[in-house]
């Protein structure tokens, strides 16, 4: 089946709006390149994979240095020798969190039991990509893991997760990923997770109504973004490590020039 892709909004998209419009507005229209951030976060997905035999073993510290061995072998597979560099050092990043991981992956084994954390760690589906015709929505929900006959979508994350809570964009990204869930399966998803793989730990959330509410009014913005108007920019720290920060200043920069000339 084909899909034309702007007649979606990914929850990616909808997430990324509330970081800056013009993430969403940008990576909708053209494909950046590969950025080391990106692999970077590929490897601690594929990680996170790997921790069902962390969890159970009696030398987790050991069975770790297997799993990010293995997940940057199987980076290297994907990405190709060409980003060697970057799959390195996200190996690095995550053998220099290797006791936090280890002592989150034991306090909740604690918590719930080993049963109770394997069925976070080994779940019903990973990276699944729901398409919504109704909603003009996509997602690729990086786990799904089910509480009863409910989904609950689980976003696996490489930042460090906030003091309490899960982080904004990650909430609204949630429910998104929800609604998609609750129409694919005809059954309510009332509640979501964030497993933050540094330092790990698994926070849950419920989705609220206001979540769903922030989500479909992203999804109509990113959507008029398909007529060319150029949403204006949320500027911060985190600009110089932007994928599209160059096309974003030359668009500034233009429109400064132009403004100046009817003055």
């Amino acid at each position: 089946m084909q899909y034309n892709v702007n007649k979606y909004v990914r929850a990616s998209e909808v997430a990324s709006y509330y970081l800056c419009p013009r993430l969403a507005f940008f990576g909708r229209r053209r494909v950046p390149e590969l950025a080391d951030a990106e692999i970077r976060a590929g490897v601690f997905k594929s990680i996170s994979l790997g921790l069902l035999p962390v969890a159970s073993s009696l030398q987790p510290g050991a069975a770790l240095e297997e799993a990010i061995r293995l997940a940057c072998s199987d980076a290297l597979l994907v990405y190709g020798p060409a980003h060697e560099q970057a799959i390195l050092l996200a190996g690095q990043e995550a053998r220099g969190r290797a006791n936090e991981v280890v002592s989150g992956l034991l306090s909740e084994r604690e918590r719930v039991g080993e049963q109770g954390l394997a069925r976070w760690l080994s779940p019903a589906s990973i990276s699944l990509t729901v398409y919504s015709e109704r909603l003009r929505m996509s997602g690729a929900v990086d786990k799904i893991v089910f509480n009863g006959n409910a989904p609950v979508p689980v976003i696996i994350s490489a930042s460090l997760p906030p003091p309490a809570g899960i982080f904004a964009s990650d909430r609204v990204r949630l429910a998104a990923y929800a609604m998609l869930l609750a129409e694919k399966y005809d059954t309510d998803c009332p509640s979501g997770a964030v497993e933050y793989v540094r330092g790990w730990c698994l926070r849950h959330t419920e989705v609220r109504h206001e979540d769903k509410r922030k989500a479909l009014y992203a999804r109509n913005r990113v959507l008029e973004f398909n007529g060319g108007t150029m949403p204006d920019a949320v500027r911060g720290k985190w600009c110089g490590r932007c994928g599209h920060y160059d096309t974003c200043n030359v668009k500034v920069t233009l429109l400064d020039s132009l403004f100046k000339k009817r003055a």
